[in-house]
């Protein structure tokens, strides 16, 4: 009977025996798996006109990173986006986005646990391959004012990436450049 305990007490070890191994999902992501691209970083203002006249303070339009992520992992990746893991400068209140698919915490924790899941909402990233897209960030958290005088800003987006049970959450870092409009 203490030999079926002692079996069942290390079988949780043994599930999990690969998470530590050299061949383990982290350690087969090296350093440049995944290359962050950002093409543009838009911030802007448009100011109301009425008769031709400026009427009222600038109005803050929500700023927009152009973003391009390469898979360079050896090997085909799922991938998503983790919504509180996006910042631009000072900006990281994010709104909305295209490309891959935004997550919040509690979806992130639904995307790690639940395979199925995952698979019908994370974007399959082949070996070699881009996805491109674009995050808009809060307008109200992110205006011209707030990168005055910044000609480019560190810009980090966490991505999710999943291959076949492994799940992990990689920020991924880059220089944008930044062009703002209006005051």
């Amino acid at each position: 009977m203490r030999i079926i305990a002692v079996l069942f007490a290390l079988l949780p070890s043994l599930a999990f025996a690969d998470d530590i191994t050299p061949d383990s999902f982290a350690n087969r992501l090296k350093a440049d798996a995944l290359k962050l691209t950002v093409n543009s970083m838009l911030v802007q203002s448009n100011t109301l006109y009425i008769q031709g006249t400026p009427t009222g303070d600038p109005i803050p339009i929500a700023a927009r990173i152009a973003y391009t992520i390469e898979n360079n992992s050896g090997m085909p990746l799922s991938l998503a986006v983790k919504r509180r893991g996006i910042s631009a400068g000072p900006c990281s209140e994010v709104e909305s986005g295209s490309g891959l698919e935004l997550f919040d915490d509690a979806l992130a924790i639904q995307l790690q646990r639940n395979k199925s899941y995952r698979d019908r909402v994370m974007r399959f990233v082949p070996d070699k391959a881009r996805v491109s897209g674009t995050i808009v960030m809060e307008n109200s958290s992110c205006k011209p004012s707030d990168v005055s005088g910044m000609t480019t800003v560190p810009v980090t987006i966490t991505v999710m990436v999943a291959n076949e049970n492994s799940f992990l959450a990689i920020p991924l870092q880059t220089d944008a450049r930044l062009t703002v409009r209006g005051n």
